[in-house]
């Protein structure tokens, strides 16, 4: 099975397949969504487990595009707690370090311990946390430090000069897992795209339909319909599956809403 993630071996993306798909999932990397997506597209890989939010760093808004172009559903949900980690070369001094690279969410979510203890580091954006730790070591200054998870150290063996430096402790990145097979038998959860007739009261209309049958919404999220300016769509996570969603969605598109289901699994 060929998993295409964003990132390389020992980035969370990584960890969140072995998660799923057991350690012997052999991973496509990609450097960005896009070419996640790609790689699934031509057939390089079977199947995509992509990030779409973080508690500390919110939506990733592009996901949510290639996830609703892509023809293979979701099929599960991953919610993986996240530990930041300061790595960097033997030796190293926090003291020393004057740049610190990762990915621009792990710098977001560590933010606080940037300027309050690494004040005379400058921050620098790269496309991976793990691919950052690589970075450092072959670049073999001990000025340079990455963040990223514990799995990414031990993968380069480097130490680790400061553990657990996210902002907050409650910081958690939800993945989807797209794969083209049916939908489990026990789904308790879907992810749908509703676009509105965009008239006064459309959107409350939805949602009192979703209320009359007692659904309740995990998530909903504007996104611009490409073409049309200033006109949205709703990206809607709804803790319900099955018949009970079919005839809610059946009671939208009577309202002259459309629905698009991008999968139905189990929450986590």
């Amino acid at each position: 099975m060929h998993i295409a993630i964003q990132g390389q071996a020992g980035s969370f993306h990584d960890q969140a397949a072995q998660q799923w798909y057991g350690p012997d999932a052999e991973i496509i990397p990609c450097t960005t969504f896009s070419e996640v997506f790609a790689a699934y597209d031509d057939g390089s890989a079977d199947a995509i487990i992509t990030a779409v939010e973080n508690t500390l760093f919110g939506s990733i808004n592009e996901v949510y595009r290639y996830i609703e172009e892509c023809d293979a559903p979701i099929v599960g949900e991953i919610k993986l707690p996240v530990e930041q980690m300061l790595v960097g070369l033997p030796g190293a001094k926090i003291s020393d370090i004057t740049e610190v690279y990762s990915h621009p969410v792990a710098l977001s979510q560590c933010r606080r311990f940037l300027q309050k203890r690494l004040s005379q580091a400058t921050p620098i954006e790269f496309f991976d946390t793990a691919g950052a730790v690589e970075f450092i070591k072959q670049n073999g200054s001990r000025h340079c430090a990455a963040i990223a998870g514990q799995m990414a150290a031990g993968l380069y063996d480097l130490p680790i000069l400061e553990d657990s430096i996210h902002d907050n402790p409650d910081n958690i990145t939800r993945f989807l897992v797209i794969e083209p097979t049916d939908r489990p038998v026990d789904a308790n959860r879907a992810s749908l795209v509703i676009t509105t007739d965009h008239q006064p009261g459309a959107l409350v209309e939805v949602l009192q339909i979703f209320a009359k049958r007692r659904i309740n919404l995990a998530k909903l999220q504007s996104q611009p319909i490409v073409g049309q300016p200033w006109k949205y769509k709703f990206f809607v996570v709804v803790d319900c599956a099955g018949q009970t969603l079919y005839q809610a969605i059946r009671d939208i598109e009577r309202s002259n809403h459309e629905v698009t289901v991008l999968g139905e699994y189990v929450g986590a």
